[in-house]
Order: structure tokens, then C-alpha cells, then sequence
């Protein structure tokens, strides 16, 4: 479209200064490269990451621009003609390296979006209060220490960014903010916050992360429409019983402070949805927790917590996260939990398990890794949705038979435990791609392992196995085999009937020789047998197409076999 002489002139010279074509475009985004035109005149104009280091002076001839955005250049200054655009609605000068705004911006009272985000600011002009029509201003990743007292004129603002600046306090005029929906404060050297937060009644969504508050002003409970509220990493030792009033809030977030307790009053945010306490120094959940109907997701991770209380009530309870406390045992009311999704309770002290464990039908993910169970409840065979278990580094002697009973299950990890034999019905597990079994004290595998025929993974390594099924030959999905540290002194012929092996991990046995037909193994790439008897290896390794590393140190070869050479020839890296 044919735009008037004189901006057309002033876009050649832009041209001329970036060295680039200026196109017209449909629409403008901070990531373009281009103008927009409408009535003839340019009322849009973008030179994302183009090197530009000055706005021209002339930018004026430009006097129905509307949107000017400059992110991502060298600008260090703004000239004072800019301001004098008084057409503009946005102004991005993101990304650049301004130090200082021009006093002369208060003419610019049209503007309703000002990004100055990462630059290099270390003072707000007084004059930001004439920008009245202003609803978002973005200075996060600057130097700010201070916000003038006359950001409180700005009664239109909905949006304010102020996150990772040196801000130590705010001015008590942000009580004005009437409209603000959104403050993101994160990052900054707050020590606390003026009661007069409270008075930001439109306000939907608050970032503390990241200071050095120490509490909470009382206030924090008079806003009436606060949805998410953000306090992770500061130094809270306190909560205000006021946090109860916030009635719409879904999400708390006071992970890593130095909360001992939390109030009773916890129990009235009945629209919460997502709290996250992990990482404080709490010993106890308040009861009234219970009330907490509407929960979806519970973080207590890192604690010094003993006991729960009753949590049946958390009926929309999707996940819930316990690990790393000091817990014994868990409530009988677990079973109430029927949409709970995911379990980690792992690193505590649990010695059982509640019978109760097995009520949890829509459970996929159950984490009990390092603790002290013994043994399990058969009612584990009941959670028919379970699709991931691990009881690794527990105590457990055996495994009740109705394990085989988990059909939606995927992974199983039974390492560094005390088992000395597996159950028949871990064959019966039919969609399972991931068992270890390592660190343990099996003697025996049961030929049922053959029937998982979905398994990838199975690491049988650091036990005292003497024998492996042939069986194991059925396995055609499996990829990766341990059997690393055990007392093997033969491998079954069917080990080459393993399709899809790539990985073959054989060291530390009794073995004296390895099969033929282990040269049926197209897929494999590496096979470890270091550390055996072995007498001599069959010339059908040669057959091994795939192969990229042989270690065969430490056995007893009397020769090396051709074969060897010919891998070589093939850039096989062979450890002698």
C-alpha cells in the first residue's frame, strides 16, 4: 500500500541504517521485521535484533505510528523527539541497553504497553505518572533499587513486572493500583511488604519468589480475588491466620522458606488447588487440611514430618507428594484418595503399608523408594491403573503373589532389597518394559519371565544367580540385559534368539564359554564379558554386525580367535 513521501523517505534511511529491506507486514508481533500501513500512513513499525544502536531523531515524520518496537538492539539512550510521538500505543524497547529514560516520556499519553524488560535501568523518572492510559509496564532484569512514589497515578495499570530487579521496598502509593490483576515482584531484596498491598482488589496473581521476606503483612488477606500467590525461596517463618480469607485462591506456592507450621485457617481456602509446602522445617500438618476439598495437588516434600492426619476428605486429590520426611506409616484414610494419580513417598521410614494402599484405583505412579518395608499387602495387586512401582532400597524378603495381578504396569524396580527368589506371576505382567532387579540375593529366575514379551530393560546384576532360564529367549522386545556379578557359569543357546539385544552385560560370572549362537545377535553393540573363566570365544562373533564395543579382559583365553581381527578391521573397540 502506498504510504505519504516523507515516512516512505524516513523508511529508506532506516533501511540504510540496519542494512536491511524494511517489508510491509500484516501484523505486527516483537519478534518482526517489518511496518504496518493503514490510511496511507505507517502506524506500525518493528526492527526486532537488527543491531540498530540510535532511534533516528526523524522518527517524528512518523506521526501516526501507533506501535514502535525495537527489542533485542544496542539502543543505549532514547532520544527526546521520540516522546513527542504522541500517536503511540506501544512502545517495546526490550532487551537493549538503556540506563535511563528520557524525563520528556510523561508526553506520551496515549501509551497503553511499555516493555523496557532487560536493559540496564536503575531509576524510574518521576514523570512515568503522566502515562495514565497505561495498563501493562514491563521492567523486569533491570537494576532498579526503588520505585517512585508516583507509580500510584498509574490507575489504568493491570499488569506491572518488576521481577528480577535490587528492589528492597515498595512505595506505599501502590495501594492505588486499583486495577492491577497482575504483580510479579520475584527476585528482588524485599524484606517485607506495606500493608497497603491489601488494597489491590483486582488483583488475580502475585510473584514473591525469590526475596527475603520474613512474613507476611495481615493485609495479605483482603485480597478478595487473588488466584495464585508465588512466596517460594524467601525466609517466611510465619503465615498470617488472614491467608484463611483468600477464598479464591488455587495456587500457594511457600516452598523453600522456614515455615515450622502452618495456620489452621489453611483449611478455608476451599478453591485451592495446588499447595506446595516442600522444603520447610514443618513437623506437623494442621488438621483442617482435610477441608481442603477442591485439591488437586499436594507438595510436602523435604519436611520433618512424622505423621499425616486424616486427608481421606481430599477427594479431587490427583497428586500427592510426601518424600523426604521422616513418616512410619501412612493413614488408613488413604483409601478415600480414589482419583490420586501419583504417590511419592519415597526416603522416609515406613515399615508397611496400609492394606488400604490397594483401595487407590486410579493410581499410575507409586514411589516408595528408601524406606524400611519388610514386606508388602497382597491388596498391592489391586491397583489395576498402576503403570509405574518402584520398592527399590526397602527390606523386602519376598513379594506377594498378586503382584503379577498389576496389568497396566511398566516399570518395576525391586533393587537393593533382600530377595532371595521371584514370584511365577511376575511373567503375568503384560505390558512391562522395565524390570530391576539388581543388588538383591536371587539364586533363580522363573521361566515365567519369558512371557514378558513387551520387556526392554531387565537388570539382573549384584545377586548369586547360577542359572538362567532358557526361557529368557522368548524375551524378543528386550534391549538391554544385566547379569553382571553373579555366579553364572553357562548361558542358554537361546540368548541368541534375543532379536533386538543391543546391550549385554555378562563381567563378573563363572562363565568358561559362550554359546554359539550368541552370532545371532544383529542388534547387539555392546557386550561386556570381563572378569569370567572364559576359555575361548566362538569364531560367530564375528557374525556380530552391529557390534561397537567387546571387553573380554580378565577370563582365560588360552588364544585369541581371527574373528577378533576382523572386528577390529571394523573399528570395533575391543578391550583385551
Amino acid at each position: 500500500m502506498p504510504i505519504n513521501e516523507e515516512e516512505q523517505k524516513f523508511l529508506n534511511y532506516l533501511e540504510k541504517l540496519t542494512g536491511f529491506s524494511i517489508p510491509e507486514v500484516s501484523d505486527l508481533q516483537s519478534y518482526t521485521f517489518g511496518y504496518t500501513v493503514e490510511n496511507n500512513h505507517v502506524d506500525g513499525l518493528s526492527l526486532f535484533s537488527c543491531g540498530l544502536t540510535i532511534i533516528p531523531e526523524k522518527i517524528t515524520t512518523l506521526p501516526f505510528l501507533k506501535k514502535l518496537l525495537v527489542r533485542g538492539n544496542k539502543l543505549k539512550v532514547i532520544p527526546e523527539e521520540l516522546c513527542f510521538v504522541s500517536s503511540l500505543d506501544t512502545l517495546d524497547l526490550s532487551e537493549n541497553r538503556l540506563v535511563k529514560l528520557p524525563k520528556a516520556i510523561y508526553s506520551l499519553t496515549s501509551l497503553k504497553e511499555l516493555h523496557l524488560e532487560t536493559n540496564r535501568l536503575t531509576e524510574l523518572p518521576d514523570t512515568i505518572s503522566s502515562l495514565s492510559c497505561l495498563t501493562l509496564l514491563d521492567l523486569s532484569e533491570n537494576s532498579l533499587h526503588k520505585i517512585p512514589e508516583t507509580i500510584g497515578a498509574l490507575e489504568n495499570l493491570k499488569s506491572l513486572d518488576l521481577s528480577h530487579n535490587e528492589i528492597a521496598e515498595l512505595p506505599d502509593s501502590i495501594k492505588n493500583l486499583k486495577s492491577l490483576r497482575l504483580l510479579y515482584l520475584g527476585s528482588n531484596k524485599l524484606n517485607s511488604l506495606p500493608e497497603s498491598i491489601g488494597s489491590l482488589s483486582s488483583l488475580k496473581r502475585l510473584n514473591l519468589r525469590n526475596n527475603n521476606l520474613t512474613k507476611l503483612p495481615n493485609s495479605i488477606g483482603d485480597l478478595p480475588v487473588l488466584s495464585s500467590l508465588f512466596l517460594k525461596t524467601n525466609n517466611l517463618t510465619y503465615l498470617p491466620d488472614s491467608l484463611g480469607n483468600l477464598k479464591n485462591l488455587k495456587y500457594l506456592g511457600l516452598m523453600s522458606n522456614k515455615l515450622p507450621l502452618l495456620p489452621e485457617t489453611i483449611g478455608s481456602l476451599k478453591s485451592l488447588e495446588n499447595l506446595n509446602v516442600s522444603s520447610n522445617y514443618l513437623t506437623e500438618i494442621p488438621k483442617p487440611i482435610n477441608y481442603l476439598e477442591s485439591l488437586l495437588k499436594l507438595e510436602i516434600t523435604n519436611n520433618q514430618l512424622i505423621e499425616l492426619p486424616d486427608i481421606g476428605n481430599l477427594k479431587s486429590l490427583v497428586s500427592l507428594k510426601l518424600d523426604r520426611n521422616m513418616l512410619k506409616s501412612l493413614p488408613e484414610s488413604i483409601c478415600n484418595l480414589k482419583t490420586l494419580e501419583s504417590l511419592k513417598i519415597d526416603r522416609n521410614e515406613l515399615e508397611e503399608l496400609p492394606d488400604s494402599i490397594g483401595d487407590l484405583s486410579s493410581l499410575k505412579e507409586l514411589d516408595i523408594y528408601d524406606n524400611k518395608l519388610k514386606k508388602l499387602p497382597n491388596s498391592l495387586g489391586n491397583l489395576k491403573a498402576l503403570e509405574i512401582l518402584d520398592l527399590s532400597k526397602n527390606q523386602l524378603m519376598d513379594l506377594p503373589e498378586s503382584i503379577g495381578s498389576l496389568s497396566s504396569l511398566k516399570e518395576l524396580d525391586i533393587s537393593t532389597n533382600k530377595l532371595t527368589s521371584l514370584i511365577p506371576s511376575i511373567g503375568n505382567l503384560p505390558l512391562l518394559k522395565n524390570l530391576i532387579l539388581g543388588f538383591n540375593r536371587l539364586e533363580t529366575i522363573p521361566s515365567s519371565i519369558g512371557s514378558l514379551s513387551t520387556l526392554e530393560n531387565l537388570d539382573l546384576g549384584k545377586n548369586s544367580i547360577n542359572q538362567v532360564p532358557a526361557s529368557i529367549g522368548s524375551l524378543k522386545s528386550l534391549k538391554r540385559l544385566y547379569l553382571y556379578y553373579n555366579s553364572l557359569k553357562e548361558i542358554p543357546s537361546t540368548i541368541g534368539e534375543l532379536e533386538n539385544l543391543k546391550y549385554l552385560y555378562l563381567g563378573n560370572n563363572e562363565l568358561t564359554h559362550i554359546p554359539n549362537s550368541i552370532g545371532k545377535l544383529k542388534s547387539l553393540k555392546y557386550l561386556f564379558l570381563r572378569t569370567n573363566f572364559i576359555i575361548n570365544i566362538p569364531e560367530s562373533i564375528e557374525s556380530l554386525s552391529s557390534l561397537q564395543y567387546l571387553n573380554i579382559e580378565r577370563n582365560n583365553l588360552k588364544k585369541f580367535p581371527a574373528s577378533l581381527e576382523k572386528l577390529e578391521a571394523r573399528d570395533v573397540k575391543i578391550f583385551k
